[in-house]
């Protein structure tokens, strides 16, 4: 994809050229969107905020444009360019001025738990959301012959969809300001993307924050069905976080013992297929790391001695 950056870094028509392209992109295959939002991510952490405002200013109209001459409607793809473009130039603006990946993961938490919010304060019982939509789609499935899922099945898969929601939006708005800096890296600081994310540490002020959303969740399931719900969310956010740390120390254990880059390649593997599983275990391995700090420790000698 490196050539895509050096595309876009031709100059700000070119970088808007792409983010529109990707946005369009986009409503067919939804991943496009991080290619979007990191070319506008990346004119920033390169050209300044003022220059991602002027991409931004140039690729909405010109999204919209290409979407009514296809036929389709103008507003949402606006509405879709501005919910994946603003973020992604916060974050690169934050990024920017502070050189630590930390700060814009913390803002990625700070937006997912906004939208957290809203949606719990706009309709309710989000379980039952879900299940409504959720509903209809699995009766077309079982229509064509796929699988049909019972009632409580589909309560059950309804009440878990929330949480992956917003574990999705975390990763995708991550995935954004990442690619961005690794472009940056690449043509222009070769190894610059590796060394900073191994220093990424989490301000302890967050541990502080995940200990209050743990309380509340065992509060709330010890109570009334749904009294602090909106602390399940704040845990899940919080978990996420801390797994990007998790990710950073062992990343850099792992260049300390010089361990083979298939570990980490097996570790990834296991993080898509059980994200579940791994996922706590590196959010354990985040916190763990701001009290103990595992990246201090001295690598072990070859030959085996302290």
């Amino acid at each position: 994809m490196r050539f895509l950056a050096r595309y876009a870094m031709r100059g700000p028509f070119h970088a808007a050229a792409m983010a529109a392209a990707m946005l369009l992109g986009s409503l067919s295959i939804g991943l496009l969107t991080i290619l979007s939002g990191a070319v506008v991510a990346l004119t920033t952490l390169r050209h300044g905020a003022s220059q991602g405002l002027r991409v931004m200013v140039v690729a909405a109209p010109l999204a919209v444009a290409v979407r009514m001459l296809l036929g389709g409607p103008g507003l949402p793809t606006l509405v879709l360019g501005l919910v994946v473009w603003l973020p992604s130039w916060l974050m690169a603006v934050n990024l920017k001025r502070t050189g630590r990946q930390a700060l814009p993961l913390l803002l990625v938490a700070a937006l997912v738990a906004a939208y957290a919010l809203a949606m719990r304060m706009a309709v309710g019982d989000v379980g039952a959301f879900w299940a409504e939509r959720l509903e209809s789609l699995f009766a077309l499935i079982a229509r064509d012959g796929g699988p049909q899922l019972g009632a409580d099945q589909l309560t059950a898969v309804a009440e878990q969809m929330h949480a992956w929601t917003l574990v999705a939006m975390f990763c995708v708005l991550s995935s954004i300001i990442f690619l961005a800096r690794w472009w940056q890296a690449t043509l222009y600081n070769p190894g610059g993307f590796g060394a900073e994310f191994r220093e990424l540490r989490l301000p302890r002020v967050t541990m502080v924050v995940a200990a209050a959303a743990a309380v509340a969740v065992v509060v709330d399931r010890s109570g009334p069905a749904g009294s602090f719900a909106i602390a399940s969310d704040a845990f899940v956010v919080v978990v996420v976080l801390f797994a990007f740390q998790g990710l950073a120390v062992l990343h850099a254990r792992a260049r300390a013992i010089s361990l083979a880059r298939g570990w980490l390649t097996g570790l990834y593997v296991l993080l898509v297929l059980t994200p579940q599983v791994v996922g706590p275990i590196l959010a354990a391995t985040g916190v763990a790391d701001g009290v103990a700090d595992f990246r201090r420790l001295a690598p072990r000698s070859r030959g085996g001695q302290d």
